[in-house]
């Protein structure tokens, strides 16, 4: 999650008073949320804001994925990691990190995917290079560049048309989903089915 501050520990990093925060919110000046008690909470952006902190846009970090094994060792992930690179390089930036995961777009818990968002707070780059949207996420990829934004982070896709590799991938995803669900029902409607099949106690 995003890092956020209370008035107090937002006012101890800029070293003002809390009452100064306070005014801020009051005009508008802070971006800020309110917790379900009532508390202001203000985002880590509006620190890096007021503090005049900028991410440099021309290092950056890499991220690629392939959906099995077969197509990492069939060069697809290095075949990324090379048009990534050289982009980068065409636009004379630095390469200061790199990140691959093996798997499906669906599936949240990518090692290098979660290493990203950890890292991506402190990071010494400020652009993110992916070949497609959904190399990074099948679904939900205007949510995490939200995030990244959070932390003056950009998301470059380096990429205009479809992957057509990828339309391939769509499919064994979605069948993927599909089973998961059906599994679901199923375990759901079993469950349902011994329960009502188990006699109720005599009184």
């Amino acid at each position: 999650m995003p890092r956020s501050y209370s008035v107090g520990e937002f006012a101890d990093e800029l070293g003002v008073h809390a009452q100064t925060v306070k005014r801020w919110c009051r005009n508008d000046d802070l971006d800020y949320t309110r917790t379900p008690g009532r508390e202001r909470r203000i985002p880590y952006r509006e620190l890096r804001r007021l503090a005049g902190d900028t991410r440099p846009t021309d290092r950056v970090a890499l991220y690629a994925r392939v959906f099995s094994h077969g197509q990492k060792d069939n060069g697809d992930l290095d075949r990324q990691l090379d048009r990534l690179t050289d982009y980068a390089h065409d636009h004379g930036w630095s390469v200061e990190n790199i990140y691959t995961d093996v798997g499906s777009g669906l599936n949240e818990d990518r090692c290098d995917l979660d290493s990203l968002l950890d890292d991506v707070q402190d990071a010494d780059y400020g652009r993110v290079l992916v070949t497609y949207e959904d190399r990074l996420t099948r679904f939900g990829f205007s949510f995490l560049k939200r995030c990244f934004d959070c932390y003056s982070v950009t998301v470059t896709v380096i990429e205009d048309e479809t992957d057509k590799s990828a339309q391939e991938e769509l499919v064994d995803d979605l069948i993927k989903l599909v089973a998961s669900v059906t599994g679901k029902l199923y375990g759901m409607r079993s469950s349902k089915n011994n329960r009502s099949s188990t006699p109720s106690n005599q009184r």
